[in-house]
């Protein structure tokens, strides 16, 4: 649906104002989901029928050195935002991924047992067209904004969430703010984070795990060109994935058991390449891993209703995952996506975006790859660091999976768009006929 576009206001204020879309959380998934969803609506830049609520204000967020996170976006990822305007507003070249290399256990300091085993039992790749890519996230969210600065959407800053009235009976549902005049909307998305406030307003129930692991994330230099190579090591302590980002760089994510995370985040620089070496071993060569270094604690979490009433969990307000496979953000793609279709639908057939049939379509399209990414991920994160007889196990059949039938269907998967199908995975706007 094409919509004129707008200059976004500064502050509006929300007043009594029913919109048809009030989105909450101003950050990668909240900034991304307001985007898709506006290609959904009848908005226009005087009358824009989507808001967007964000409790930080733009000072506080922390940018540059102070930030070293990077989003790593599948082929499905990049695809749908290419065509909501958002790729190309990006001032850094992300770093394609063409190949995937994944190993298991410690590595092997050589001899005859080296030679005659591989590094990596699992190896696939594509010099066609990249299965993914790395994007620094500073990066993606200046693009996020300059992109919400030409579409029709209300863009409230410094108003954080005190209270939720879902509608009654199909009535329009109450954001109330703090300081603030509450926003009425047919459909309230919450965007807002693993903590989400408004999943807890609404009394949806949430399951973490308990808190064993946290990983250290930073961007490091390394000696030898990575061939725009992904790789994955599951060791005893949890796993260590390092992804191609610019040309000798490498975007580091350790996990390990709180302590040990405690301990290796208080080395000095070259202590702490030197562990990243004995823990990766000399496929890169020499690494260097300068300061600042992030904790980032891994809570997975299940949340059984994605849906409440006039309510959508999304993001990590819906699920959060062990990040070995790098999958978080691509699942939150997923969510705007298909809620964007989901949105689309209902209001062809004249329906408002609160309707019943946009949270079941929305459920049916999601369900299944998240619960199956979620169970993917934190189970091999527990076999791969569980006893050595287990992980042994699953390393052998890593390197029977190589050379199967089922090592395909794999490499499909890491470019995205299967398990959940949607116009904007397949780079078109929700009314937009298919290719």
């Amino acid at each position: 649906m094409s919509i004129p576009s707008a200059t976004t206001p500064g502050n509006p204020i929300a007043g009594d104002r029913c919109y048809d879309v009030a989105v909450v959380g101003g950050g990668l998934t909240g900034m991304m989901m307001a985007v898709a969803l506006s290609y959904s609506l009848a908005g226009t830049a005087d009358k824009p029928a989507l808001i967007l609520i964000d409790r930080s204000n733009e000072s506080d967020r922390p940018t540059g050195s102070a930030n070293q996170r990077t989003t790593t976006i599948h082929a499905a990822g990049k695809a749908m935002l290419a065509r909501l305007g958002i790729w190309a507003r990006l001032d850094q070249a992300p770093t394609p991924i063409h190949r995937i290399k994944v190993a298991e256990g410690w590595p092997r300091d050589g001899g005859l047992a080296r030679r005659r085993k591989a590094p990596f039992r699992l190896d696939w790749h594509d010099d066609g067209s990249a299965m993914a890519y790395v994007v620094d996230n500073d990066d993606l969210l200046q693009a996020l904004r300059r992109t919400l600065e030409s579409r029709p959407i209300h863009y409230l800053t410094g108003a954080e969430v005190t209270g939720f009235v879902p509608g009654n009976g199909g009535t329009a549902a109450r954001v109330e703010l703090a300081g603030k005049p509450a926003v009425i909307s047919h459909l309230v998305v919450a965007c807002d984070g693993a903590k989400s406030p408004l999943r807890q307003l609404a009394g949806l129930p949430c399951y973490p795990e308990s808190h064993r692991q946290t990983a250290i994330v930073t961007n490091m230099s390394v000696e030898r060109d990575h061939d725009n190579t992904a790789f994955q090591r599951f060791l005893p302590s949890g796993p260590l994935a390092l992804m191609p980002f610019g040309p000798h760089r490498m975007s580091l994510v350790w996990s390990v058991d709180n302590a040990e995370a405690d301990r290796l985040y208080a080395l000095d620089e070259a202590d702490f390449a030197a562990a990243v070496y004995a823990a990766f071993g000399p496929s890169l060569g020499g690494i260097q891993a300068p300061n600042p270094r992030r904790l980032w604690p891994l809570i997975p979490a299940i949340m059984p209703k994605l849906t409440g009433d006039q309510l959508v969990l999304a993001g990590d307000a819906g699920h959060v995952i062990h990040p070995l496979a790098g999958q978080g953000y691509n699942l939150a793609l997923g969510d705007a996506a298909v809620l964007a279709d989901a949105i689309a639908a209902a209001t062809a057939r004249g329906l408002t975006a609160g309707h019943l049939s946009v949270r079941r379509d929305f459920v049916t399209g999601r369900q299944a790859e998240i619960r199956a990414m979620s169970a993917v991920t934190s189970g091999l994160n527990r076999l791969m660091s569980g006893p050595p007889r287990l992980a042994k196990l699953a390393g052998a059949g890593m390197a029977l999976v190589n050379a199967s039938p089922l090592k395909p269907l794999l490499e499909q998967a890491a470019r995205g768009g299967h398990l959940s199908r949607a116009s904007l995975l397949e780079g078109r706007l929700p009314d937009e006929p298919g290719r």
